[in-house]
């Protein structure tokens, strides 16, 4: 109360209204801020909607729609966001359903989207060994594969974070993440049987971010082979267990 009091005195406010104000900014930094879907904004009548692009990667024509959204919706304006995801902010709360239904948004065979699934909506990956030389796995296109088949085989009531880094200097943050892979050596039998060196990843389960915010530092699993059969099931248990998922029937 006295802090609070002299705080109040400093600033030329009443001590109530700078509690209030306190209040309300914990109520707002606490914990994860979902940035997909429509968000009111404070302007009357206006929204902003966070478009999910898978991994952050984004092909020629993907920019060019996104560009082209941008002109008719939000007028030509365009953020990014730390998620590797895209923001149209100032757009006509009338127009949300049009651009819903924009081609890019709404085909089947379109990667953008405004409402991703619980998994696939919040995947953060790194560059990966495609372009990065110091990367140990490949990571963009690994990872996209992995949420598409959990995202088939698990219902899941809320959102899980899952990152994906392709060696210990962790660009892709491993250690906030709700599941967090991280490339790592691993070995596999072969054919006949012998153990061979494979790619792989150790796991990371229960980092956080927020005003609680948590790294986990060490892994859950060492040297999972990054393979569907090997890693897959080791995903499946995770969620199940400790996030609520649902194998679907």
């Amino acid at each position: 109360d006295t802090v609070a009091s002299d705080m109040a005195a400093v600033k030329g406010v009443d001590a109530v209204v700078f509690e209030a104000h306190q209040v309300q900014k914990e109520a707002w930094t606490h914990g994860h801020r979902d940035l997909l879907g429509v968000h009111e904004q404070k302007q009357a009548g206006k929204v902003w909607v966070g478009i999910h692009v898978p991994v952050g990667r984004l092909s020629a024509d993907e920019c060019d729609a996104i560009a082209a959204l941008a002109d008719k919706y939000s007028g030509g304006e365009i953020r990014f966001t730390v998620e590797q995801n895209v923001l149209l902010p100032n757009v006509d709360k009338s127009a949300v359903e049009s651009l819903r239904a924009e081609p890019f948004l709404s085909s089947l065979d379109s990667r953008l989207s405004m409402e991703p699934g619980n998994i696939a909506g919040h995947v953060i990956s790194c560059t990966g060994a495609q372009f990065c030389p110091v990367a140990i796995v490949e990571t963009k296109l690994n990872i996209v594969n992995l949420t598409r088949k959990l995202e088939e085989r698990l219902s899941l009531p809320h959102k899980v974070r899952i990152h994906m880094t392709g060696c210990p200097n962790s660009c892709g943050q491993v250690q906030v993440a709700d599941i967090g892979l991280m490339g790592a050596p691993a070995k596999k039998a072969n054919a006949e049987g012998v153990m061979k060196a494979v790619p792989g990843v150790n796991v990371f389960v229960g980092g956080s971010i927020g005003e609680d915010a948590r790294l986990q530092l060490e892994p859950s699993f060492k040297g999972i082979p990054l393979t569907e059969e090997d890693l897959l099931p080791v995903l499946c248990d995770i969620l199940t267990s400790k996030f609520g998922a649902v194998i679907k029937q």
